[in-house]
């Protein structure tokens, strides 16, 4: 027994699956960009490529999505500022390819010691303490657009962190907030982005 197909049959059955195939495209975008909609991130529209060549610590072999902070070590707030950051990190584990490629960039103004900036960061291998003139670190902030505004460091709208790529393309400034929605925002910014 064969089934005879007619041209009407065949040309409503392409265009019904053309038209599925359209609206799962479109409703996928809308769901994938949708997503942003719920995080408290500014997000930027597209990428700013950042140029940190200054900074030989940051050019690491592991590809790294960091976040770049102003500090003043001997700061306790940048104390609580730093752990804080940690609890972010650690809320991140239901996402472990992105906690394991995560990093804390900390622009120390203060000038520290390698031993005050190891106390900064209790030694984690995540953190990135950067130690360069204070121009050099005002000309990565400007490039960031993440100037210090102030000489209260790590309080609440100092604490912002600006989230760049493993390309140097700054995609978003993280405010300081709970380490829950900080984690929240960051994993749906680099899962967007990638």
């Amino acid at each position: 027994m064969s089934s005879v197909r007619t041209p009407r049959a065949r040309l409503l059955l392409t265009l019904a699956a053309l038209a599925s195939l359209l609206v799962g495209y479109y409703a996928g975008q809308y769901w994938q960009r949708q997503t942003l909609a719920d995080i408290s991130a500014v997000v930027y529209p597209s990428g700013r490529a950042i140029d940190f060549e200054l900074h030989p610590d940051l050019s690491d072999a592991t590809p790294a999505w960091r976040l770049f902070v102003n500090v003043d070590t001997s700061s306790d707030d940048c104390r609580r500022l730093v752990r804080d950051y940690a609890f972010v990190r650690n809320r991140l584990a239901s996402a472990p390819a992105i906690q394991q490629r995560l990093r804390l960039a900390l622009l120390a103004y203060d000038q520290p010691t390698e031993t005050q900036a190891g106390a900064l960061n209790d030694d984690a291998d995540w953190i990135d303490v950067i130690v360069a003139s204070p121009g050099a670190l005002d000309r990565l902030a400007a490039e960031l657009g993440n100037l210090p505004t102030s000489t209260t460091w790590c309080d609440h709208h100092q604490g912002n962190a600006i989230l760049v790529s493993p390309q140097r393309e700054a995609w978003a400034l993280i405010p300081y907030e709970l380490p829950e929605a900080m984690a929240h925002n960051v994993r749906t910014i680099i899962e967007f982005v990638e």
